[in-house]
Order: structure tokens, then C-alpha cells, then sequence
């Protein structure tokens, strides 16, 4: 037991060592995208996410959510840039972490007297890894030590607007998880959240119709009666072009999903649709239902290299008690996504049986979470597994 003691001791020592050892080194740290050279930050972000793109942060910056400013960073190694860091301070209370479940309220009141502010490697308003890009050849390792040196900057530098104590690195999957774990020694702990829904298509599809021929006549049968019936009853389903002009229908439809959500990190504020689809042009993909010209569904596609990410949804509630609106506003994310060629499609964390029913399967997803006071972050770490976290059902929609 006493050895015990003594490794504990001396790994703690040693991983002490760690942080205060400069790694050689440099960062270009700003509050805004425009501030950094442009081609340093292209030299990484071309082939990383578009959700790193300069267009895309340009327009966040001016449309970001009221609780959150946006910090970026370049890392340098003998003065070529070799990363890249989106960084987000947001004012978060426990309330916006979880809401009170049967028998789960004395766990829910302590959890909602936390007010923090929070520094986020990455992005409250989309989900994956959109914080951190590394260039090719560069050690992961050294990048991430590399991300924990830049997050621990920010956070020491921000003390005139109030101490940031809670640090949170999102989202990581599969190998990139992997690659992460060296944030371990720097005192951060890994929380598994909601899996992501995940479609991988091995055939190629250019159409729905190509979709819905890899299904099972189970799945295809159900799959197809939904539009059918929408269609009866005299509703249309469309692409929406001219963002910008339906842009307070979709946010009123957006906030009634919203008021919903168990997490509510950041609320997207009016105007951030048609400002993303002015930045993103064809990648950003506006689908929505209509019904004597009202706007009663609709989703956003984001089209991410060979993934199409759905987005945002807004939904009539009212309307959707009655008609199948969000079963179908899903089906629309895979016919958007494969008329531009997407062989993968992610549904995000939410409504996971209905997307299992399309055939996504759920991707193990993970944050790490750091807080500067040794004892809260043990209390932190025990506290998070309140946070809502289902298992997906197990579906075979898909043909063997």
C-alpha cells in the first residue's frame, strides 16, 4: 500500500514536470479569425474539417451565441505552422447540463448550482472534433501536449474578464480518442457522452431511390410510406435556396426543438443559417417541409468532404403530433447528402431509435474535461454521468 503511494506520489511529480517543460514550441494566439495570417491557417485547415475553414469561423464570429466569445491559436515548429486550435469561453450553468429526472433531483439541484465559466476546445454550436487540426507528419502526441499548452494560455490570460477554472476538449471518436490520451497527464478525464448515429454506405448512392435499394423490404416498406403520406395530406417537401428570407421561420422552428433539449449549451441566435449558407455556399443544404406555404420542418445538411452532417432541425410540434415532419426532415439528411456524392452520413447524439431505423449505427463518443481546483475535478468527474447518455438500439436495416 505504501509503495502504491509512493508511484502515485512520484507519477504526480513526474506529470508536474511534464506541463512545466516547454515543448520548443510556438503560438500565435487571437480573439478573432481575421487577426492570424490567413495562409498559415489555410495550410492546416484545407484538408481538415470545414468547420475549421476561414469562411466558416468568419461567419461565427459574427453570429456566435450570447454566452460564448471565440479564441484561436496557430502552433508553430521552427516557424511553420504545424496546427491550428478553435477555442470557444461560454458562461454555462447546470441547469443548461441536465434537467431533473424521477428520483435524480437531489443529483440534479447540486449539479444545477454550478456556474462556470467554461473554456471549450472546439465548438458548442456543431458536434465533433471542430477544435483541433495537427499537418501531416506531425506527432499526435505533440500536438495534443501542443493543445493543453495553448487551452492553459487562454485560461491563465483571461483573468480581467473572470477566472476560468473548467476546461472541456470536444468531441472525440474512434482513433482520434486514441491519439488524445496523453491529455491524461495533464490532469483532464475522459467522460463518454451520447454516441453519434452514423449511416456508412458501402455501395455508392447518387439518389434516395439508390438508398433506399440497399434496405431491407422491412425498413425500405416503412421508409417509403412516410412521404407518401405527408404528400397526401398536402404537404411539399423542398430545397430551400434563399436561406436568408425564411430565416425567422427556421429559428422559431429551431428554438421549439430547443426548449426541448436536455443539454443547451448555446443557443444559436437569428440570422446564423443565412450567414452559414452564404459562407458555405453548396455545403450548407437547407431541406424543409411546407404546408399552404408555411414552413412546419426543417433540417440543414452540412457537407464535410465525403460526410454529410445533419445539422440543425426545427420542427412544429403541434404539426409533428399528427404527421411524420422529423421522420421525414431525416430522411431528407441522406437525399441531400448523396446527391453530393456523401458515402457517410452522421445524425448526431439525439433521437437515436428512428436513425438506427435508417440504418446508422451508433459511434462511441467522448469529451475531456479538466478543472483547475484538484478537488472539484474529482467532483466534476463523479457529477457528468448525470449529464443524459442513451445506448442506441441494435437495427440491420441495411442489406448484408
Amino acid at each position: 500500500m505504501l509503495g502504491s503511494l509512493l508511484s502515485k506520489l512520484a507519477d504526480g511529480q513526474r506529470r508536474h514536470d511534464e506541463r512545466s517543460t516547454q515543448l520548443g514550441l510556438r503560438y500565435v494566439i487571437a480573439d478573432g479569425i481575421s487577426f492570424l495570417n490567413p495562409a498559415h491557417w489555410d495550410a492546416i485547415a484545407e484538408s481538415a474539417t470545414v468547420f475549421l475553414s476561414r469562411a466558416y469561423l468568419t461567419a461565427l464570429d459574427a453570429h456566435s451565441p450570447v454566452n460564448t466569445d471565440q479564441r484561436y491559436a496557430i502552433i508553430y515548429q521552427d516557424q511553420v505552422p504545424v496546427g491550428i486550435v478553435a477555442a470557444q469561453i461560454a458562461e454555462i450553468g447546470g441547469d443548461q447540463l441536465a434537467t431533473a429526472e424521477e428520483g435524480e433531483h437531489a443529483k440534479t439541484k447540486l449539479l444545477g448550482t454550478l456556474r462556470e465559466r467554461v473554456l471549450v476546445c472546439g465548438n458548442l454550436v456543431s458536434s465533433g472534433l471542430h477544435g483541433v487540426a495537427f499537418a501531416d507528419g506531425l506527432d499526435p502526441e505533440l500536438g495534443w501536449r501542443a493543445v493543453a499548452e495553448i487551452l492553459y494560455r487562454i485560461r491563465r490570460g483571461e483573468k480581467l474578464g473572470g477566472s476560468i477554472d473548467f476546461v472541456l476538449i470536444k468531441d472525440l471518436k474512434g482513433a482520434r480518442f486514441a491519439e488524445s490520451e496523453v491529455l491524461g497527464r495533464y490532469s483532464y478525464r475522459p467522460i463518454q457522452s451520447d454516441p453519434d448515429m452514423v449511416l456508412e454506405l458501402d455501395t455508392p448512392c447518387s439518389t434516395f431511390e439508390d438508398y433506399l435499394a440497399l434496405l431491407t423490404s422491412k425498413y425500405r416498406s416503412k421508409i417509403k410510406k412516410l412521404p407518401k403520406a405527408l404528400a397526401k395530406a398536402g404537404f411539399v417537401v423542398e430545397r430551400l435556396d434563399d436561406v436568408q428570407s425564411e430565416e425567422d421561420a427556421l429559428h422559431r422552428l429551431y428554438l421549439q426543438v430547443e426548449a426541448r433539449a436536455p443539454v443547451r449549451l448555446a443557443t444559436i441566435p437569428r440570422g446564423y443559417f443565412g450567414a452559414m449558407k452564404e459562407a458555405l455556399g453548396d455545403r450548407f443544404v437547407c431541406s424543409v417541409i411546407r404546408k399552404d406555404e408555411s414552413i412546419v420542418g426543417f433540417v440543414t445538411t452540412v457537407i464535410d468532404g465525403d460526410e454529410a452532417i445533419g445539422y440543425y432541425v426545427g420542427v412544429d410540434y403541434d404539426v409533428n403530433a399528427e404527421f411524420p415532419i422529423y421522420l421525414v426532415l431525416l430522411q431528407r439528411v441522406i437525399a441531400d447528402g448523396v446527391s453530393q456524392g456523401c458515402r457517410k452520413i452522421s445524425f448526431g447524439r439525439t433521437a437515436l431509435e428512428p436513425k438506427a431505423n435508417l440504418g446508422a449505427k451508433p459511434v462511441d463518443a467522448h469529451v475531456w474535461m479538466r478543472h483547475r481546483v484538484p478537488a472539484l475535478n474529482f467532483l466534476l468527474r463523479k457529477l457528468f454521468p448525470i449529464i443524459p447518455y442513451d445506448e442506441a438500439p441494435e437495427r440491420n436495416a441495411l442489406k448484408q
